[in-house]
């Protein structure tokens, strides 16, 4: 018993600092231990808008009203997705790597989006939630999407974004 309670005390202990390093970098950038500050009193900077338990600022404020924004993105599909036949994404429906799909963590889920990059444009449907916010990337497009933009090689890029429709 003394040994499950001292491997319990040692996951908790490596766990705790991990979920807390997600906000190290925004605290020190948004200056939170300056009293008065945004962090210090949850007031929101000039131009953000609360949603979905975070302040959207301006240059995110586009995803949620149906307009453009910028957006570093990746591509999945390979990895344990590929070998497992029936995976699912999070609306339910099989993934399918060649599909013209993606994932966002907050847009609703069978958004449709133009995405371009380098002159090359394709339309995606997002029915998946990622990546995970640690990447600092905003959009997952499926290995077809990206083949159709050439992002294959490269694995990142800065995308141009429109939102066409939301469901």
């Amino acid at each position: 018993m003394n040994r499950v309670s001292s491997l319990l005390l040692t996951i908790i202990l490596w766990s705790a600092p991990l979920a807390a390093k997600a906000n190290i970098f925004e605290d020190l950038t948004s200056g939170a231990s300056r009293p008065g500050s945004q962090a210090a009193t949850g007031a929101p900077r000039a131009g953000s808008h609360w949603r979905g338990g975070r302040f959207l600022h301006a240059r995110e404020r586009g995803q949620a009203s149906g307009g453009s924004f910028s957006a570093l993105a990746s591509w999945y599909g390979g990895g344990g997705r590929a070998l497992e036949p029936n995976s699912r994404t999070a609306s339910g429906e099989r993934f399918d790597r060649w599909g013209m799909t993606a994932a966002h963590r907050t847009l609703p889920l069978g958004t449709r989006l133009r995405v371009s990059y380098r002159g090359r444009t394709c339309v995606v449907r997002i029915n998946d939630r990622g990546p995970a916010a640690w990447t600092g990337r905003s959009l997952d497009l499926s290995r077809g999407a990206a083949a159709q933009l050439g992002l294959i090689a490269s694995g990142t890029g800065r995308v141009s974004v429109t939102v066409l429709a939301s469901r």
